[in-house]
């Protein structure tokens, strides 16, 4: 046997009163030393051994890390070789019992979306937050990279590039409040 072939063992346990369920990646070598144990680590005891053993989370065929609270949140995470990604859909989810949810999309561990933002927030109160991501850094050419609507009807925008607040056509924050009074910020870079 070589023990480069890689099989994937799932781990679930309680912790606070939460499902825990991981799924890692384990080398050949690590899964057998694994099945010459006496009695076999389980539950959160597994998680810690395979982690030790430098076992990463990494699922392709659904989320890698899934935590369900007794009250309904659920927050799931998509890994490929211990990373934060998923291929055509947000790594991270969030849904919280009251109708809050967030998604973010991740590329390589990096907060990045090529067609829309990384990271959107849905709060029950109506409110949102939006932020446009390339490689890890707050970034848009056409647009506001962060924004902001308020529960009121209020709308706050924060342009950048690269990471940095800037924009080169206006200020690079606006607000523009419910009562229809505009603030706006120059920022220069």
């Amino acid at each position: 046997m070589t023990g480069n072939q890689i099989s994937h063992i799932t781990v679930t346990f309680e912790d606070s009163g939460a499902e825990i369920i991981s799924v890692y990646a384990v080398a050949e070598d690590i899964s057998r030393e694994l099945g010459q144990h006496i009695k076999k680590p389980a539950g959160k005891e597994l998680q810690t051994w395979l982690e030790t053993k430098g076992c990463r989370l990494d699922s392709s065929g659904g989320p890698a890390f899934v935590r369900r609270t007794t009250d309904g949140t659920t927050v799931e995470k998509y890994y490929r070789d211990g990373k934060l990604d998923r291929e055509g859909g947000p790594a991270f989810v969030w849904h919280d019992i009251n109708g809050s949810r967030a998604e973010e999309y991740y590329r390589d561990g990096e907060r990045h979306r090529d067609d829309g933002p990384a990271v959107v927030w849905r709060y029950a109160t109506g409110a949102t937050e939006e932020s446009y991501y390339r490689d890890d850094k707050k970034h848009r050419e056409d647009g506001p990279a962060y924004v902001l609507r308020t529960d009121d009807g209020s709308t706050g925008e924060y342009y950048y590039r690269d990471g940095k607040r800037h924009r080169e056509d206006g200020p690079a924050i606006v607000w523009r409040w419910a009562d229809g009074s505009t603030e706006t910020e120059l920022v220069s870079s």
